[in-house]
């Protein structure tokens, strides 16, 4: 039986979309003869795929093209035995399909989104879930908000929760470690965040909570890596509202090959989102040993568990009395470095590989 992938988020730079598409081939990699899995690219991509993998490339750039006419031509020429969708199944899809979903935030706080974007999922999502014979969420806590937003039966539904890259650890040599950070010019102190640039990422909290302790004295600075996404100019304003100019460093995208280094070079990680359906940068800080401070509800306190510090991701005052804990509380500090690596490997390829398994034998 052929398995196609919609891989078409690969070399787009878009964080955790593109970070699962990844960490599902390479969970597939080689382990997977009887279904030969195959990865529907993006027009003119010459990435490298794990082994195993086969390619084929897609021809339209534009979604509603892929999805309504270029995804069911290859579809139906390849004559594939099952299609794994990422959010949207192919109106006309001519094989059995099971949809990847990796958030509800159109649903949970649709103002933190473009219009177009959220217009077209609130319209799209109703149908994709009638087509889909199972539906892949990343968490339990999506679990239950697929069956709360949706009344969508539970037993339709397979968490499989992307995987941590080995290259991320703790292992890493200091000498990497000083390359990296005068690669990307940061201080030899900083608090360090990763991720897209947009709303609900809570980054304008995130920074008054900074400010407040920049205005105590904390000499470090904070390091914010990401691409802009959209709705950012608001992140600029605040910066110069809250006089962080000279505290803040912008680093844009940056290479896979770079983040471990700049996870384990950080004195702490910072994400505190106010919505997740997983939260991939949480895991791949634990598995380097940084200290994390995150959000204390959903998806990412599910995925912390013990090895995080957590707090109220609405309230800056809250970010920061966390921030400060990690930064001074030795005794916190170590803990969270021992348990951080140990709680990131639970996400390995193998245990994403058996749970995508499952749910391509169930849709089956």
């Amino acid at each position: 039986m052929r398995l196609a992938i919609d891989a078409h988020a690969l070399g787009t730079g878009a964080g955790g979309n593109e970070s699962y598409v990844r960490s599902l081939l390479e969970a597939l990699s080689s382990r997977e003869p009887d279904m030969a899995p195959v990865a529907l690219t993006p027009p003119g991509w010459r990435g490298a795929l794990p082994a195993g993998i086969a390619s084929r490339p897609l021809r339209a750039r534009r979604s509603w093209v892929r999805v309504a006419l270029d995804l069911p031509l290859l579809l139906r020429r390849g004559r594939f035995g099952l299609f794994h969708a990422q959010y949207i199944v192919p109106p006309a899809c001519p094989c059995p399909a099971v949809v990847s979903i990796h958030d509800f935030v159109w649903k949970r706080h649709p103002e933190t989104l473009p219009p177009i974007t959220r217009y077209r999922l609130q319209a799209l999502i109703p149908a994709t879930l009638r087509r889909a014979r199972r539906v892949f969420v990343l968490s339990g806590a999506m679990r239950q908000e697929l069956t709360e937003l949706y009344a969508y039966p539970e037993d339709r539904i397979d968490v499989v929760p992307p995987a941590v890259h080995p290259r991320f650890s703790d292992a890493i040599d200091p000498e990497t470690v000083e390359r990296v950070r005068a690669k990307h010019r940061l201080p030899g102190d900083y608090v360090l965040y990763v991720g897209a640039l947009q709303p609900r990422k809570n980054l304008s909290r995130l920074l008054e909570a900074f400010a407040a302790m920049r205005g105590e004295g904390e000499p470090h600075r904070l390091a914010i890596v990401g691409q802009e996404a959209w709705m950012t100019r608001p992140l600029g304003e605040t910066v110069r509202r809250l006089r962080l100019e000279d505290a803040i460093v912008f680093t844009g995208y940056v290479d896979d090959a770079d983040l471990p280094a700049l996870y384990r070079g950080a004195a702490a990680f910072a994400y505190v989102s106010i919505y997740e359906g997983f939260g991939i940068p949480v895991v791949e800080a634990l598995a380097c040993g940084t200290p994390v401070l995150t959000s204390n509800s959903g998806a990412l306190a599910e995925v912390a568990g013990t090895a995080a510090l957590t707090c109220d991701p609405v309230d800056a005052d809250a970010i920061a009395d966390g921030l400060r804990t990690l930064l001074t509380d030795g005794a916190t500090r170590q803990r969270l470095q021992q348990a951080g690596p140990a709680r990131a490997r639970t996400f390995s390829h193998e245990a994403m590989g058996e749970a995508a398994r499952q749910g391509y034998r169930r849709a089956l």
